[in-house]
């Protein structure tokens, strides 16, 4: 008898990746917001029942003079706790290249996999980024070649990006750069609150392609926003 019927499919993942920037420009308030809405994001995913698409979670900060994959690629459980502290430079580039190394890794993101989210969490001022001025034009910015390898792989390149810019000192062109998609805007944090929208964002995008017949389809909505947290490229 062919019991290959009865074997139950291993379900198709959706994978989301949070690139969260914990350099010094992070201190204080808003990396205490980070912590909270990440807490409650992670609680949602959590509680998400009978999903076309598993979600699976990879948490990869830079900042402290380094970059850390503190939660490897993998579903959700109860261990699964972050406080983050932030200090020292802004490798941010180290973690567009490594991000895109994951996803190009069919050992971590099998063929099976939906498209992945990658979302940033930053003031978008990479310290690694050692040939720009702020007299470059977008072209320009997106041949740094840490965004170039990560618009230019195979899987990473068809990504959806969303990214979120912190701070006084903004810089709006990074954060457009790496969204490298006219129909999705960067989202300005005007103070802690905004920081909370995103995360419920970018949650709520993430459980409604996880029920959805098709998960690949990511519509962009941004009703949750008030028109100055929203900077279209």
């Amino acid at each position: 008898m062919d019991f290959s019927s009865f074997i139950k499919k291993e379900g198709r993942t959706l994978p989301v990746f949070l690139l969260v920037d914990i350099s010094g420009s992070m201190q204080g308030e808003k990396i205490e917001t980070v912590n909270v809405a990440l807490k409650e994001m992670i609680s949602v995913f959590r509680k998400i029942e009978n999903p076309k698409g598993v979600i699976n979670l990879c948490i990869i900060t830079f900042g402290n003079e380094k970059i850390e994959v503190v939660k490897p690629l993998s579903e959700i459980d109860d261990a699964d706790y972050y406080e983050f502290t932030a200090d020292g430079d802004t490798p941010m580039g180290s973690a567009f290249e490594k991000v895109a190394a994951m996803i190009e890794d069919y050992n971590i993101v099998n063929s099976r996999s939906y498209i992945p989210t990658i979302a940033l969490i930053s003031d978008g001022n990479p310290t690694d980024f050692t040939d720009y001025d702020e007299s470059m034009q977008p072209e320009e910015i997106k041949s740094w070649s840490s965004l170039k390898i990560l618009h230019g792989g195979i899987r990473s390149s068809k990504a959806v990006k969303l990214a979120m810019g912190i701070g006084q000192d903004l810089d709006i062109r990074i954060l457009n750069a790496f969204i490298n998609n006219n129909s999705i805007p960067v989202i300005k944090a005007q103070d802690n609150g905004t920081i909370t929208k995103f995360f419920e964002w970018v949650t709520m995008s993430i459980r409604v392609r996880s029920v959805s017949v098709n998960p690949d389809i990511f519509n962009v909505d941004t009703d949750t926003f008030d028109k100055d947290e929203i900077e279209w490229p």
